[in-house]
């Protein structure tokens, strides 16, 4: 009896064993793979993502159905209201190739990698776009995007190697690019053979991949060659939910057919959240039945932007604003930010110019206190009993009997111009001064004019802030002259007396 229960005993833990060795084989068999490559919830609730589904071998799945999927917000389900496939001709795509023309690249291996760039545009469907980058020492937009395929082709074979390598700045620029493109579905195809070595870009690695994930766009690399920056690349292609692939003269264009067929095979679900829009990031979750097994995919997005708080106007309103509607049809803040935007820059700029009239009223003022008041209390000073029509010491009307003379370069007096009782101007125009100057880029054809008031003659500056008039060396725009006063406009100096 015991012999029996120790015989069944041996052949329990046989059978368990065996159970567990069997277990970890079929964990490790292939199973289907699905990614996430873009999120697009700008028309929250409603949300655009576009995923990749692969089977077991790793070849895309083209048939999936709506069906077939399952969308989920954290634990709350999605309504998945539509699926659509890359072939499809209103999901059209929007691709950079980014090439790298270093010097490395000379020769037969950027030959290779035109072709396989040629090739490419070729394969794509009549509504797509591609974009041409190369870079070197620097990043150059070689086609921008089109879907004429004569002109992309063209402007590949055209490419030169030479130079070092931009590649963190080709990144940036590329991913920048394809953000900006206006389909639904975005890529950017980049090939290098090296590592990143100008020293004229100061883009960095971890900014690059930083850029090109806040793109929200798949890149997928090409490391071209036996010695590519490989590590930064795979880091690249994982971040931005791209691939990377290696390559050389041989595999090229294999390998550009792939990423070809990888793009044609993607589908663009759109789905709607039942949840508010609160700003938040939230996890979305996608689930495709490949072939009866599940494969499932984890992405982020935020869930709009949050309702701001009623508050109660101080007045009836006189306008009401109305967000503009985006395709979806769910309202978008950006009409309304770009007006306030606008409404704050131009408060700023009533700011400064006030700002700027304050200080230029100020220093006229100072000019006056540091001017017009010495001379006059200098004048006050002097025992000279001015004669007018009030008789001895009146301040009536002046007798008209002011001059200019000019003052030469040696110091010397020059011409005279009697003043008399009507303006006389100063400018280079002959048809509208009196005492005339000749033109200069820091004279105006009227650049003052002079005035008699009463019993004082009056200077006013006309040349505005670009030209000066300087009254006894400093700037002038209403002054009292006194005898003795030096005028200067442009080079030209003039000395008012009193007869």
């Amino acid at each position: 009896m015991i012999r029996i229960f120790a015989a069944l005993l041996l052949l329990a833990a046989a059978s368990a064993a065996s159970v567990a060795a069997v277990a970890p084989l079929r964990a490790q068999q292939p199973q289907p793979k699905l990614t996430i490559s873009q999120v697009d919830a700008a028309g929250y609730p409603d949300v655009k993502a576009v995923v990749t589904a692969l089977d077991a071998s790793g070849v895309p799945v083209r048939s999936l159905t709506q069906a077939q999927f399952q969308a989920f917000d954290g634990s709350s389900p999605l309504t998945i209201s539509t699926v659509q496939a890359a072939q499809d001709a209103n999901v059209p795509l929007s691709v950079v190739l980014a090439i790298d023309v270093s010097g490395s690249m000379a020769g037969d291996a950027l030959d290779q990698a035109k072709q396989a760039a040629a090739q490419f545009v070729r394969s794509v469907a009549a509504n797509d776009q591609v974009a041409v980058v190369s870079f070197s020492n620097a990043v150059t937009s070689v086609v921008p995007f089109t879907n004429d395929k004569a002109k992309l082709t063209s402007g590949i074979a055209g490419l030169q190697a030479g130079g070092a390598t931009a590649l963190y700045e080709a990144v940036q620029v590329s991913t920048f690019a394809a953000q900006n493109a206006t389909s639904p579905r975005r890529a950017v195809v980049l090939l290098t053979d090296g590592q990143n070595e100008t020293t004229e870009s100061q883009a960095t690695a971890d900014g690059s991949v930083g850029a090109a994930k806040g793109a929200g766009v798949p890149v997928f690399t090409v490391g071209f060659g036996d010695a590519p920056a490989t590590a930064y690349l795979q880091g690249l292609s994982s971040a931005t939910q791209g691939a990377y692939r290696p390559a050389n003269a041989n595999t090229v264009s294999s390998v550009y057919t792939d990423i070809a067929t990888l793009l044609r095979a993607q589908y663009v679900l759109t789905l709607k959240s039942a949840s508010a829009a609160d700003g938040k990031d939230a996890a979305l979750r996608i689930i495709a039945n490949v072939g009866g097994v599940p494969a499932a995919a984890v992405s982020t997005y935020s869930r709009g932007r949050p309702a701001a708080a009623p508050t109660a106007p101080a007045a009836p309103p006189t306008a009401v604003v109305t967000p503009a509607k985006t395709a979806g049809g769910s309202s978008s803040a950006v009409p309304l930010i770009v007006f306030s935007a606008l409404v704050a820059l131009a408060l700023l700029a009533g700011a400064v110019f006030a700002f700027i009239r304050y200080r230029r009223r100020r220093r006229i003022r100072d000019h006056q206190l540091g001017v017009v008041e010495p001379n006059q209390r200098a004048a006050a000073a002097q025992p000279i009993v001015r004669q007018g029509r009030g008789g001895p010491g009146a301040a009536a009307a002046h007798d008209g009997r002011g001059r200019l003379v000019e003052r030469t370069p040696d110091g010397a007096a020059g011409t005279v111009w009697e003043l008399g009782g009507g303006p006389a101007s100063i400018g280079s125009s002959a048809r509208t001064c009196m005492v005339v100057v000749p033109e200069a880029p820091d004279i105006a054809p009227e650049h003052a004019r002079i005035t008699l008031y009463g019993s004082v003659y009056r200077l006013r500056h006309l040349a505005g802030p670009a030209r000066r008039t300087l009254v006894a060396g400093r700037p002038a725009d209403i002054v009292t002259l006194e005898p003795g006063d030096e005028i200067q406009v442009g080079r030209h100096r003039f000395v008012y007396e009193e007869q």
